[in-house]
């Protein structure tokens, strides 16, 4: 006899391509405390539910390779709408820009969709937890990323319109996106970067974003 009642976590799936989504919600049914009562094939769909009701979910698995939309740009959509859901990534794209800035956007976890289906129903309970939940070969990829740069060290301090641009360029914005958000040209915008990267010592975004992290800059 169960004494007590089970916390049912709501699961919301935002994915394009529908086999697996079927697999993922028939992977979700067997478990007792889950339920998955939407999936959506575009981010259009799911603005569209969040806009029509009061529904929402605890967590969303959100793919990054949707159609029409970038999906990080989805990413940082929904932690706006939705900051009290948790969001994990279930995509087939390592590519590790997109890993750091899923990561540095709000995600609380990276999964590929090669994962052992264990993996993702642990991963989803960690989240909910409130840890975090990382495919082996991306917890690899963010620790060798972090290692390459040596010991934390001192860096020079970075003023507070080069803590925007890196913030907004850590989310993906492309140099004109960045101009238009902060009203400034693009040519102060390579001027800020310019410093960004000679101050923390590195030679693209990527290694810009992989040592912001680690040093807790952003």
């Amino acid at each position: 006899m169960i004494s007590e009642a089970l916390t049912t976590i709501n699961i919301w799936i935002l994915e394009d391509h529908e086999l697996f989504a079927k697999q993922i919600r028939r992977l979700l049914s067997a478990e007792e405390d889950f339920i998955c009562p939407h999936h959506f094939t575009s981010a259009a769909d799911l603005f569209d539910k969040l806009r029509f009701t009061n529904e929402r979910p605890d967590l969303l698995l959100l793919d990054l390779g949707l159609p029409r939309r970038d999906g990080l740009e989805v990413l940082n959509d929904v932690r706006k709408a939705l900051p009290e859901v948790k969001v994990l990534i279930l995509t087939a794209s390592d590519d590790r820009d997109k890993v750091y800035r899923a990561i540095c956007n709000g995600a609380s976890g990276y999964l590929l969709k090669t994962a052992d289906p264990d993996d993702i129903i642990s991963g989803i309970r960690d989240v909910m937890l409130g840890a975090s939940a990382l495919s082996s070969p991306i917890a690899k990829m963010i620790l060798e990323g972090f290692s390459r740069h040596g010991p934390v060290e001192h860096i020079e301090p970075l003023t507070s319109r080069e803590e925007e641009v890196l913030r907004y360029l850590v989310k993906g914005f492309i140099k004109k996106e960045i101009a238009d958000q902060l009203a400034i040209s693009q040519h102060t915008v390579d001027m800020h970067l310019r410093s960004v990267y000679r101050k923390l010592q590195v030679r693209s975004q990527t290694e810009a974003v992989s040592k912001a992290l680690r040093q807790g800059i952003v």
